[in-house]
């Protein structure tokens, strides 16, 4: 049923829509933070590297967790486009802004080139007959992603085929049951799609789970990283016998328990014919039934917990930070800041610092905001101190804070893979106005050369894709990672300041046709990967 705006609002009055539902407003054709989809009208990723892996997609339906998705897989290079197995159509997706793009991938005058749907259907598959009936693929693994089942089996503990199947469920319930408790041994049987594996991301926070799509991108990463660099991680199988032998007994039964509780189904009370959650709340069932203060309480036990155990592992001694913080400025894109600390509160994250605007995108934090608190700090734009002595000031008030808690010294910038926008379009002037009394177009230049200079120095660069070892000895002491926003570099003292450039591929895999990864995407990447790295006998819990 088609419902117009007016209709709308005389229907609902004075109340407020929520963001997932409002209709979507007029974008202008150089959105600074939608800039990338104009790749999408080049059709599907020419540099595929991982050919053989398909996706599926329960959920994704509305626009934000759709686009990013194909952004991902396209990003990865997935064989074929991801299939949204419960849409028809590209008109399904639900809150699209219309624009239309241009062969040469810029905006465009209404009726000009081709609209956002058709582009789409260059890149997004529809249905379930490709990922589910295609004689083709019918013989490959069937992986789903899912926590909270005793089918489940840590990412850490396994590799992923090159040629499989994954399967990603709804943003809201998971994963099927039909996929998870049918027999894969009765997959020949029609309509049985029962999956072969079920794999679950470990995480260390109140939340239950992570953002569909940023799941999907931490799946997509070890895959890559298991067909294009085996070696460059180990699994986690007999990790836990060294933590025993490390002396880690003491905590050790209720670090184990916290983590069970991925392979377990989540409780639940059954009235009727209906089966709910005994806590509706997206959380950890180990905090089930228990107030804001309890959880923050009991959070804090099982992060102490969790030091105790890096303590007794590490041969320099007491550890008192994991050794991982963020910084990121929530100016023009506020988007992300939500799935930052969402991502923070799962992944063994000590601080998240944030500028410029202060207010959050508490849609995206899914709650995390209350266990995992971001740290606001008002920016020399903000405070009339715009110079460089005044963000020397405020950088050295950051580190003062890290060093009080002993928390990471470095600063890594992490490399989203947006150089294609970063040089297409002019920058904000966040740390522009009149610094060093110089233009904004002058400063953003500058910007531009750190970045392009840095993404080609060897000796500056490190990659995701790096050696357990390489990793681990690079980033000891700890690391404060700056993350751009979508398109857009931080400011230029923030810049100067970063001392390696954290990316994702390594410089031989970079393509410069990908439309780069989400940021809050990215993040969660890189806060799994490195946390994982910095803290080898957690992973094994």
């Amino acid at each position: 049923m088609f419902v117009t705006k007016q209709s709308l609002q005389f229907k609902l009055g004075n109340i407020r829509l929520k963001q997932s539902s409002a209709p979507p407003r007029t974008t202008r054709a150089n959105d600074p933070l939608t800039r990338w989809s104009q790749r999408i009208c080049q059709g599907w990723s020419v540099t595929q590297r991982l050919p053989g892996l398909r996706v599926g997609l329960e959920g994704c339906a509305a626009a934000f967790n759709a686009m990013n998705s194909i952004r991902t897989c396209m990003h990865f290079g997935t064989g074929v486009p991801p299939s949204f197995l419960s849409l028809k159509c590209s008109e399904d997706i639900q809150n699209v802004r219309g624009r239309c793009y241009s062969v040469a991938g810029e905006g465009c005058r209404e009726g000009e080139a081709t609209s956002s749907f058709s582009a789409l259907d260059g890149v997004a598959w529809f249905g379930e007959s490709r990922f589910f009936e295609d004689p083709f693929v019918k013989c490959l693994p069937l992986i789903a992603l899912e926590n909270f089942t005793v089918r489940s089996k840590s990412l850490f503990t396994c590799r992923l085929p090159p040629a499989s199947r994954l399967l990603v469920g709804h943003e809201n319930f998971g994963v099927s049951e039909k996929y998870i408790n049918g027999n894969p041994l009765d997959m020949a049987e029609k309509g049985n799609n029962c999956a072969d594996h079920v794999v679950y991301i470990p995480q260390y926070g109140t939340i239950s789970s992570l953002n569909v799509v940023t799941s999907m991108g931490v799946i997509l990463f070890y895959a890559y990283l298991d067909t294009h660099f085996p070696a460059s991680r180990s699994l986690a199988e007999d990790a836990l016998e060294r933590l025993k032998v490390a002396g880690g007994n003491d905590h050790l039964e209720a670090l184990v328990a916290y983590q069970r509780c991925f392979q377990r189904c989540i409780p639940s009370v059954v009235d009727g014919s209906s089966v709910a959650r005994v806590d509706p709340r997206p959380i950890h069932p180990m905090y089930y039934g228990k107030n804001v203060n309890n959880i923050i309480e009991a959070h804090r036990h099982l992060r102490s917990s969790l030091l105790e155990a890096c303590s007794r592992c590490c041969h320099s001694g007491r550890v008192s930070a994991f050794g991982l913080s963020v910084l990121y400025e929530n100016d023009t894109d506020m988007r992300s800041l939500g799935g930052i600390v969402r991502s923070a509160n799962a992944f063994l994250v000590d601080r998240v610092f944030y500028f410029g605007r202060r207010k959050i995108n508490v849609i995206g934090t899914v709650g995390t905001q209350h266990y995992t608190a971001p740290t606001y700090l008002r920016g020399p734009p903000e405070t009339g101190a715009n110079t460089a002595d005044g963000w020397a000031t405020w950088i050295s008030t950051i580190e003062n804070q890290l060093a009080e808690e002993g928390a990471p010294r470095k600063w890594w910038f992490l490399d989203c893979g947006h150089g294609f926008l970063y040089a297409d379009a002019k920058q904000p002037d966040g740390d522009a106005a009149f610094l060093h009394g110089k233009s904004c177009d002058s400063l953003h230049s500058e910007r531009l050369r750190w970045y392009t200079e840095r993404c080609s120095d060897t000796s500056f660069t490190l990659s995701l894709c790096d050696s357990e070892e390489v990793l681990r000895d690079a980033v000891a002491e700890g690391v404060l990672l700056v993350v751009p926003q979508e398109g857009i570099l931080p400011p230029l003292p923030v810049l100067q300041r970063c001392e390696r450039m954290l990316t994702v591929f390594t410089q031989e895999h970079y393509d410069e046709q990908s439309p780069g990864l989400p940021v809050s995407v990215a993040v969660g990447i890189a806060l799994q990967r490195l946390s994982a790295v910095m803290h080898p006998f957690i992973t094994a819990l």
